[in-house]
């Protein structure tokens, strides 16, 4: 007996939810093989370590590939309780529920990042997410990391120190990041599209640097940035969350915070809010960036002022 009719279309939502899940599947991989990286990313050095963001790589391989294995089993466990091969299990009338509506599955929202997207959103973001690692793991470290495409960010800051650390040989705890704003945009979708036309996206416009990390894929909240002047501004007419530029993250054992900084909080998601996560970290709030600006810091605490490493659509 097929559930409710929906909508104009005429399909039940038995319909709805069989075509939901084979689309879905048919996007994404049953799982990512650590064996297929790049071999050399995991050789050690003259001390034997291994570079720690080959090991945040790793880490985050894992991750995925356990949200990996609880969407691909409930989905071909859908398929099979609409065809009448398996029982509809409360567990599985929960996530058909959250399809028909365009909900994220409480049983997926939990094995997987914060987030805020309805179903349909926060699929083409896991395939980007997915699409990120993979592309890591095939051709080698990426120019610029896209720092929202992590399951766990701060893992990915924690490297980013760590190699500097041994390769100056400093403690990693006197090591303060440096926020160098750049003057160049970069969307991941569009590296994406790129990749996947087999190109090669901004290439020649940026290189790697030789200390720390390029970061992109972040949204300012309550503010916006000043291309000419290369501050933070207050927000435009109209204008809702913009991407904020690249940011070079570089460590530095000696840095002062200027006085024309704003220690502007970089969350996950919008909502902000979060809580302490076994590893001790938060499960929302990433790091605090400093970010150049021309007004007191009291001016974008007023307003709230943020990053954030994804939008709620």
């Amino acid at each position: 007996q097929p559930r409710l009719i929906s909508g104009g279309a005429g399909k039940s939502s038995d319909e709805i939810v069989d075509e939901m899940a084979a689309l879905i599947l048919s996007k994404l991989p049953e799982k990512l093989d650590i064996d297929d990286a790049l071999p050399e990313m995991f050789e050690p050095d003259s001390k034997g370590r291994i570079n720690s963001l080959s090991t945040v790589l790793s880490q985050e391989i894992v991750r995925f590939n356990k949200l990996l294995g609880v969407l691909l089993g409930s989905l071909l466990n859908i398929q099979k309780a609409i065809k009448g091969l398996a029982v509809m299990s409360d567990q599985l009338e929960a996530i058909f529920d959250s399809i028909v509506i365009n909900q994220v599955p409480d049983m997926w929202a939990d094995a997987a990042y914060p987030s805020l997207k309805p179903l349909g959103s926060w699929v083409k973001d896991l395939e980007l997410r997915l699409q990120f690692i993979s592309r890591w793991m095939d051709i080698g470290q990426p120019k610029s990391f896209w720092i929202s495409g992590f399951f766990f960010p701060q893992g990915f800051i924690t490297g980013a120190l760590q190699n500097f650390a041994r390769t100056y040989d400093v403690p990693i705890d006197a090591l303060k990041f440096r926020f160098e704003v750049t003057p160049h945009y970069r969307a991941q979708i569009d590296v994406a599209t790129a990749e996947m036309a087999d190109e090669k996206y901004d290439d020649n416009t940026y290189s790697s640097p030789d200390d720390g990390v390029l970061i992109h894929g972040l949204y300012i909240d309550s503010a916006s940035w000043d291309d000419d002047n290369m501050v933070l501004a207050d927000a435009r007419d109209g204008v809702m969350n913009p991407p904020m530029p690249m940011m070079h993250l570089l460590p530095d054992p000696e840095y002062e915070v200027e006085e024309d900084r704003y220690e502007c909080p970089l969350y996950k998601t919008a909502e902000r809010a979060g809580t302490l996560s076994t590893t001790g970290h938060s499960t929302n709030f990433v790091i605090k960036c400093l970010i150049p600006s021309d007004k007191p810091q009291e001016h974008w605490i007023g307003k709230g002022t943020a990053l954030l490493c994804q939008l709620s659509q």
